[in-house]
């Protein structure tokens, strides 16, 4: 009776409006609810008591990704944990941090990862379930499709995910992607920037995987992070002395490249290496060469295997952009 009980309550907290926002965004927590009204036994077999509705849901989804029931989940859990991480006070949040986590683990093996929309809404659905763990700290209010997050469930759950954030720079990120928000994340925002940082990432690996300077890369493993120069219109400039030569500049993880444009081809590259040790000095310059001030940013770089350089960034009335060194 006390089981039977006990299905009872969950259904009827999980048709109540406590959790409206999942009927109305019809994401994937939802569908775990429909699963669980139209299966009592399930419900009472994947439920755990501990966690707020929020939390079952979003371990469900976990167990899912990892292919294990909750059950087996949860007794990997209680095998590897301290018994401080498992004291009633903090069960349901170290719980629910080590299925969100080990999911997050397997989930990004996966090439093209955040272009599954899946993998979006679970992410922040780990977040929404983290400010709210435990049965005790389920909201007394609706929490509806315009949900969000703070900045510690931002900063707990997304460092998981190296590309998204780490926790050096979370709260800077987090600060930035909420300024119009007043400090609270919505899902629209969290997408955009995932959406955003993939396409980043297509594009570093495509320009990585391209055969430009591959000969001087291919020894170091470097990857290319940035061209200027490539579109003839707007060239980088090279300058030394009083001479100056048009070509392009390719900037590296381990280097600066510069290849002087000829009539056809471009030059043998010039290196400004930046990962050896050569008592290197980089500072903010805004100026150019005999101290005019040329650029809206520069670079002053100084080694001991070169004469003192200045690497400047400016965009001028005709819109080309110019690099000078």
């Amino acid at each position: 009776m006390a089981a039977v009980n006990k299905t009872k309550n969950i259904i009827d907290f999980v048709r109540d409006g406590s959790i409206k926002w999942l009927n109305k965004s019809q994401n994937s927590s939802h569908q775990e609810f429909d699963e669980m009204k139209r299966s009592p036994s399930a419900a009472e077999k994947n439920w755990i008591y501990e966690l707020s509705a929020v939390a079952n849901a979003v371990v469900r989804r976990c167990s899912k990704v990892l292919d294990v029931s909750v059950d087996h989940l949860r007794e990997d859990f209680e095998a590897v944990a301290s018994e401080v991480t498992k004291t009633p006070s903090r069960y349901a949040q170290n719980f629910l941090e080590y299925s969100c986590f080990r999911a997050l683990a397997q989930t990004t093996q996966v090439s093209g990862y955040m272009e599954d929309k899946r993998f979006r809404r679970l992410t922040f659905d780990m977040m929404l379930a983290w400010e709210v763990p435990d049965v005790a700290s389920q909201p007394s209010i609706d929490i509806d499709e315009d949900a969000t997050v703070g900045i510690e469930a931002f900063s707990r759950i997304a460092p998981a995910v190296p590309v998204i954030a780490n926790v050096i720079i979370s709260n800077y990120i987090f600060e930035f992607l909420t300024s119009s928000t007043g400090g609270r994340l919505p899902f629209s925002t969290f997408e955009k920037y995932l959406i955003g940082l993939e396409r980043a990432v297509k594009k570093l690996k495509s320009n990585s995987e391209s055969s430009l300077l591959l000969s001087q890369r291919s020894g170091r493993g470097e990857r290319v992070l940035e061209l200027e120069g490539t579109v003839t219109t707007q060239p980088v400039l090279q300058h030394l002395g009083i001479s100056t030569w048009p070509g392009r500049l390719t900037l590296t993880d381990h280097a600066l490249y510069f290849e002087a444009l000829r009539v056809v081809s471009y030059d043998k590259p010039t290196v400004y290496d930046l990962a050896d040790d050569l008592k290197q000095v980089v500072k903010a310059e805004l100026t150019g060469p005999w101290g005019s001030r040329l650029f809206d940013k520069a670079v002053l770089y100084k080694s001991n295997a070169l004469d003192d350089k200045l690497l400047g960034l400016g965009t001028f009335s005709n819109g080309s952009k110019w690099i000078i060194f």
